[in-house]
Parts: C-alpha cells; sequence; structure tokens
C-alpha cells in the first residue's frame, strides 16, 4: 500500500473507531475543555504514528538522506502573526476554520482542567468522588447523578461572559469569513458572543437540550435548568422515570453525529485553521489539525507548543508535499505558526495587525449595554 493510501485508510479507521460506543477504548479526559470522552487511538492509528524516518522513507522509495524533491515553497510571508494578518488581508483566507478548547474561556472565569490548584480535577476533590473522572462517568452519573448537577451548576450558561476570544470568532463572522467553529467547551460562550448555532460545532456537547439517559426523550432547557437547580430530575415520562442528563458527552458515549458530518463538509474547504486554547489531546479532536489540506495555513494561539508531530518525520514529509502527524514549528515548516500567550492576548494582536481593534471593542461593547443583555436569550438561563 502507498503511504497516501494507508493515510486515507487510517483516517477512514479514525473515523469509524471515533463512532463508536466502546468502553473499552475510551477513557474519561480533559474536563477544562469541555470534554469528559477521550478515545484512545485503534491499533492502525497507533502503527501509523510510530511511523519512524526510515520506514517513512521507504514508503516514499528514497534512501536516508536522500533530497530528491525541493522543500515546499512558504506558504505565509513570516511564521507568526504577522504572516496570517497578512494572508487574511491578502484575501487568500476567507474560509476560516477555528478551533478551540478551555484556553479562551479562562479569562471568563471558568477554570481550566489542568492547573494545579485551581483546576477543574483538584476542585472535583470536594465531591468526594471515587476518582475526579468518574463525575463524567455514564454509569456513576445513573448511580450518583449529584455530584455532576453540583459542577454543572458552576458551569451553566449564563454564569459567565464571553471573552475577546470569543468576540474575534464573532467578529470573523460578521466579515463573512468564518467557515465554522467547533469547539471542545461545554459552556455556549461562543453563541452568548453572538455565534449563531448554525456556525457552532459543539463537539462534545453543551446545556443547551438534554434527553433521558433511560428512554432518550428530549426535554426542555427550562427541565435541564431544573435538573441542574434541583440537582436530582427523572423524566416526565411515568413508565421510565429515567435520569435527565444535558447533552454533554460523557465516558461511553458517542460524539455527536454533527461533529462528523461537518468535519467532512468544512475541512476540505477551509483556507485558514486557527487553534486557541488547547492541549490537543483528546481524540478525535484533536487529529483536526490534519484534516485541512497541506496548503492550508495554521495558527496555534496557546500557552505552550502542543500537537507537535516527530521533528525528523515532520520535515521529511513537508520535503514531499505531505501533511498530517501534527504542526511542524521547526525545519521544513511552510505553514505554521505559534503564538504563545493567552488566547486573549493573541486575538488582541492579530486584531491589531489586521486594523480590526476597533471592531474588536466595539462588539465587547455591545455585548455589555443593557439593551443586548435584554435580548441575550442565555441570559435567563443562569441560576
Amino acid at each position: 500500500m502507498t503511504l497516501a493510501g494507508a493515510q486515507l485508510a487510517t483516517e477512514k479507521t479514525e473515523d469509524d473507531a471515533a463512532q463508536r460506543t466502546d468502553v473499552q477504548s475510551q477513557s474519561v479526559h480533559k474536563v477544562g475543555e469541555s470534554t469528559v470522552l477521550q478515545e484512545e487511538p485503534s491499533s492502525s492509528q497507533v502503527a501509523e504514528e510510530d511511523v519512524g524516518l526510515d520506514t517513512l522513507l521507504s514508503e516514499l522509495k528514497l534512501e536516508p538522506g536522500e533530497t530528491q524533491a525541493a522543500a515546499r515553497q512558504p506558504l505565509l510571508d513570516s511564521f507568526d502573526l504577522k504572516g496570517i494578518a497578512e494572508r487574511i488581508r491578502s484575501g487568500k483566507a476567507k474560509r476560516i476554520l477555528c478551533m478551540c478548547g478551555a484556553g479562551i474561556s479562562v479569562s471568563a472565569g471558568i477554570p481550566d482542567f489542568r492547573t494545579p490548584g485551581t483546576g477543574l480535577y483538584s476542585n472535583l476533590q470536594k465531591f468526594d468522588l471515587p476518582y475526579p473522572e468518574a463525575v463524567f462517568e455514564i454509569n456513576y452519573f445513573k448511580r450518583n447523578p449529584a455530584p455532576f448537577f453540583m459542577l454543572a451548576k458552576e458551569l451553566f450558561p449564563g454564569t459567565f461572559q464571553p471573552t475577546p476570544a470569543h468576540f474575534f470568532m464573532k467578529m470573523l463572522h460578521d466579515k463573512g469569513l468564518l467557515l465554522r467553529c467547533f469547539t471542545q467547551n461545554i459552556d455556549s460562550l461562543e453563541n452568548q458572543a453572538g455565534l449563531p448555532k448554525e456556525d457552532i460545532v459543539a463537539a462534545h456537547g453543551n446545556f443547551d437540550s438534554a434527553h433521558c439517559v433511560r428512554c432518550r426523550k428530549e426535554h426542555s432547557l427550562e427541565h435541564v435548568r431544573a435538573a441542574v437547580s434541583q440537582g436530582k430530575t427523572r423524566c416526565d415520562c411515568t413508565s421510565c422515570e429515567g435520569l435527565v442528563k444535558p447533552d454533554i458527552v460523557f465516558f461511553g458515549e458517542s460524539l455527536p453525529s454533527r461533529f462528523f458530518q461537518q468535519k467532512a463538509a468544512d475541512f476540505p474547504q477551509a483556507d485558514l485553521l486557527i487553534v486557541m486554547g488547547t492541549s490537543l489531546t483528546v481524540q478525535p479532536f484533536a487529529s483536526l489539525i490534519d484534516k485541512v489540506k497541506a496548503g492550508v495555513p495554521r495558527v496555534l494561539i496557546n500557552r505552550e507548543k502542543v500537537g507537535e508531530a516527530d521533528p525528523e518525520v515532520a520535515k521529511a514529509r513537508a520535503h514531499h508535499g505531505l501533511g498530517g502527524h501534527g504542526f511542524n514549528f521547526g525545519d521544513g515548516n511552510n505553514r505554521d505558526v505559534f503564538y504563545q500567550g493567552d488566547c486573549d492576548a493573541g486575538v488582541e494582536e492579530l486584531c491589531s495587525l489586521l486594523g480590526w481593534s476597533d471592531d474588536l471593542h466595539q462588539l465587547i461593547r455591545q455585548s455589555h449595554n443593557p439593551e443586548h443583555e435584554a435580548h441575550n436569550p442565555m441570559r435567563h438561563a443562569s441560576m
């Protein structure tokens, strides 16, 4: 099989595996990025990710050290936010995809997952759980839903306000440049910032709807609010009396079908990928960075580098026009940018370079307008 054929076969395996509800192949992870479902790589994924440089060159019919193909031309004038801004200004980026995690909501007051002392993992100790992940395990929830509802009450939409990073995506939408926002977060702040729901893919669900875990009957947002507030709400189906749970993806549950539908539809169309505030450790979300075409620039705005490919393999793949296997910020990079810092600072700098600072600040001011708040549907969802 050729390397390209192996990649296509592996991608299909990833999608098939990701849609299965297989408790043995999943583990709970990263509440702070609003997900509790991590799918462990299949054996074929592990095999591909472990491909060494010699194996890669062999599949390419090359010898180690051989440089038959010249390095690809850089897609950016500079590998920084200035280069990204120029790409957007030039009109070469008109279908921008955003991927975001907990980091875009930290300045709103929502804790991330891992920070010692303040992360949600640390704070879960007060719930007296057998282990922190249990709060998002579906079987534990069925036996003892109280800890989840205690945590959900703290995170319920309407409690927090969107951040500049959220409003940056709304501004991209207003300018006709946003193709879609794929978010790991369950806080619904993207919608609260003004992004239409059709422009958002909540990869790990949110509080916008709820279903009975037994009969799957859908319940209203009011019922969700009651469930979270009271700590335990039963289905209104008299023959069922199952627990009602907000549609947040738990361990042992499948991701929403819309995630897979929009992944297949959107990523082949994108001409710029912006990744913000995520550790890129949770699958299948993390693998999305490799679904854009090889000729598409990618920028990571984050406190630390994440999602990097093995340097030697990345260099070899870059030489021969192959994408995939993570970011490459080193030798052979022709498209990836890393901005180290908080998400808000990153989008503020990018907006400054684009001449959009006034537009961003105007959006933020409008969000705090009393008339705007009165018409904000999430405002009335607070406890």
